[in-house]
């Protein structure tokens, strides 16, 4: 069986009953349209085994790998996927922007080189900004993300891949 509309709907409603966030779909098809994978992602997918695939030890070993947190995908899902969060950055966060992280991109540079050990003065120098400007910067990602201070800021830009 084909993933259809009523597949998709089904994996909506199991998502949204679910008392897990971080519950995970595995899911046997014969097929599916590279646009439904972004979809179903949403609603918690983590794995796809193709029908001709699909075997006992196959299916268990799948259940297993997203009980840990993994993601087992064909190359060509993954393909799919790789290639949409190139379109996303290039037509969706670059014109406005952001990253991946939510931060702007003029934030990720301040806090990059706060992360090299530069002060207020010498991100300032470097960027071709004022002082009030980094510090205006900092402040405006702390308060936005709820940090505590400029070491905690630069954990999360670490942490979140953008650093």
């Amino acid at each position: 069986m084909d993933v259809v509309e009523e597949t998709m709907r089904l994996m909506e409603a199991v998502a949204a009953r679910s008392v897990n966030p971080g519950m995970g779909i595995v899911l046997v098809t014969g097929s599916m349209a590279e646009s439904q994978v972004v979809r179903a992602v949403q609603f918690g997918l983590r794995s796809v085994i193709w029908r001709q695939d699909a075997g006992f030890d196959r299916i268990a070993k799948a259940i297993r790998s997203v009980a840990d947190g993994c993601g087992v995908l064909p190359a060509s899902v993954q393909g799919w996927l790789i290639n949409h969060i190139g379109a996303v950055h290039r037509d969706v966060l670059g014109p406005m922007g952001l990253t991946a992280s939510g931060l702007e991109a003029r934030e990720v540079d301040v806090l990059r080189l706060l992360a090299d050990g530069l002060d207020t003065t010498e991100i300032a120098q470097k960027l071709n900004y004022s002082e009030r400007t980094i510090k205006n910067i900092i402040s405006g990602v702390m308060n936005r993300l709820g940090l505590r201070n400029r070491t905690h800021a630069v954990a999360f830009a670490l942490r979140s891949g953008a650093v």
